[in-house]
C-alpha cells in the first residue's frame, strides 16, 4: 500500500527528497545533527496526516451506509400514549362529538358513602360519571384497546374550556385560576367514559394531596387511568372493574384506603357538608328520617350581593329527578314572594336546578338567606346559603 500525503505526493518521492536534502546539508559547513532530527519530525507528521485522512474517509463511508439502511433496520418509534382530557384536547371535535348529557348513567357500586370523599375525589352528586354506550367488554378490542381511538371521540377544547369555567363556579373553588384545573373525564375516555356528558366531566385540581402528603391531583389520576386501561386490554381485569375503581372514590382504590362503614340508622352526609345542610322529615306513614339516607343538596351558586330592583340567581345541585323548592328570607325577617321563586323545579339529568328572582325596591338591606329543599321518593334534604342585599 502506498500512502499519499494530503496533496497527493507519494511516500517514496517524499523519502527521496528528504535524502537529497540530507546529502546537501551534510556537504554544507552549516550541517548540524539537529537537521536530521527535523527531517524525521517532518516525516512523522506527514505520515500522521495521511493516516488521519484515511480514517475520516472510512468514517464517512460508514455514516453513509447507515443513512441508506433499509427501513427494517431502523428501530420503530414509540407508540404515542392515548392522551386524555385537556392534555390531548384540540380545537377540532372528534368524529363522534355531540355535546350534552348523552352518556349512560353510571353507578360505581363501591361500598363507600359521600362522607368518605377524599382530596382529589369529585363531588358524587355533581359528578356521578356517565358511560359511552359504544364501549362494552365485547367491544374493547375495536375501541379503547386501539391506539388513537380516543382522539376520534374527544371533545374540542372550545367545549371543555367553557364547561370548566362553569363547573368551577358550581364547585365553589376559592382558587379561580382555570390553569390550575384539568377538565377531567371522571370515567376516562380510555375506560369507556362518556365524552361530552357534563355528569362525567369536572374541574379536577392539578395539585391535591392527602394529609400525609400522598399526591391525589390530576396527573396521579391520569397515570392510574392508563394503568387500568393496560390491565383491561391485557385481560387482567374486566372493564366494569376498571370503571368502578376510577369512579368517584378513585383515590381509595389507587391507594388501597378502606371506606368508613356506614352506621345503621345514621343518615349519610351530603358531599362537601356545610352548615345549613340537613335532612327533612319524611312524609307521614313512611320510614322515619333516622333510617333513611338524607338526599344530598348543595347550593353551588348564589348571587353574593344584589341591589334593590336587580335580579338574583340561585343554583343548586342534587340527585337527578328530585323535586325542589326555594325560599328567601331577607334581613327584615320577611319571606320573599317573588314570582321567580314560586314554582317547584325538577332537577335535570345533571342534578342542577335553578331560580332567578327580582329583589324588590323596598327590601331592607342586610344579610339575607336562601334555602333549597328537595325530595325524591322517601329521601329529602335541604341546604342554605347567605347573601347580602345592598
Amino acid at each position: 500500500m502506498r500512502l499519499k500525503a494530503r496533496n497527493g505526493t507519494r511516500w517514496h518521492d517524499l523519502q527521496g527528497g528528504l535524502m537529497d536534502t540530507g546529502r546537501a546539508q551534510r556537504g554544507s559547513h552549516h550541517s548540524r545533527p539537529a537537521t536530521l532530527a527535523l527531517a524525521i519530525v517532518l516525516v512523522l507528521a506527514t505520515l500522521a496526516t495521511a493516516l488521519a485522512a484515511a480514517g475520516c474517509g472510512s468514517q464517512t463511508s460508514t455514516a453513509s451506509a447507515s443513512a441508506s439502511a433499509p427501513p427494517s433496520a431502523v428501530a420503530p418509534s414509540a407508540t404515542p400514549i392515548d392522551d386524555d382530557d385537556e392534555s390531548g384536547a384540540s380545537s377540532e371535535p372528534g368524529a363522534s362529538f355531540s355535546p350534552g348529557p348523552t352518556g349512560l348513567p353510571f353507578a360505581s357500586g363501591v361500598p363507600g358513602s359521600t362522607a368518605d370523599r377524599l382530596p382529589g375525589e369529585p363531588d358524587p352528586v355533581m359528578t356521578p360519571g356517565a358511560l359511552n354506550a359504544t364501549v362494552t367488554q365485547a367491544t374493547i378490542e375495536s375501541t379503547i384497546c386501539v391506539s388513537g381511538w380516543t382522539a376520534t371521540i374527544r371533545p374540542p377544547s372550545s367545549y371543555t374550556s367553557g364547561l370548566k369555567i362553569e363547573q368551577m363556579a358550581e364547585y365553589g373553588y376559592t382558587d379561580i385560576s382555570s390553569a390550575d384545573y384539568e377538565e377531567d373525564h371522571l370515567i376516562s375516555l380510555e375506560l369507556g367514559g362518556a365524552p361530552t356528558d357534563p355528569r362525567n366531566l369536572w374541574p379536577e385540581p392539578y395539585t391535591a394531596s392527602l394529609s400525609d402528603g400522598r399526591a391525589t391531583g390530576a396527573h396521579t389520576k391520569d397515570g392510574f387511568e392508563t394503568r387500568l386501561k393496560d390491565e383491561v386490554c391485557a385481560g387482567s381485569i374486566s372493564l366494569a372493574t376498571a370503571q368502578s375503581e376510577i369512579g368517584d372514590h378513585w383515590v381509595h382504590a389507587f391507594y388501597g384506603i378502606a371506606f368508613t362503614p356506614d352506621t345503621p340508622g345514621t343518615p349519610i352526609a351530603g358531599p362537601s357538608a356545610t352548615p345549613g345542610v340537613s335532612a327533612s322529615p319524611s312524609s307521614s306513614g313512611g320510614p322515619s328520617a333516622s333510617s333513611i339516607a338524607a338526599l344530598p343538596v348543595r347550593i353551588s351558586s348564589l348571587t353574593a350581593s344584589v341591589k334593590h330592583g336587580a335580579n338574583a340567581m340561585l343554583i343548586a345541585v342534587t340527585s337527578p329527578g328530585a323535586t325542589c323548592s326555594a325560599s328567601v328570607t331577607y334581613a327584615s325577617g320577611a319571606v320573599s314572594s317573588a314570582a321567580g321563586l314560586a314554582p317547584e323545579r325538577t332537577a335535570a339529568s345533571t342534578g342542577k336546578v335553578s331560580w332567578t328572582w327580582k329583589v324588590g325596591t323596598s327590601t331592607k338591606p342586610g344579610a339575607s338567606n336562601a334555602t333549597v329543599s328537595c325530595w325524591l321518593g322517601d329521601r329529602s334534604g335541604s341546604a342554605s346559603k347567605a347573601f347580602r342585599v345592598t
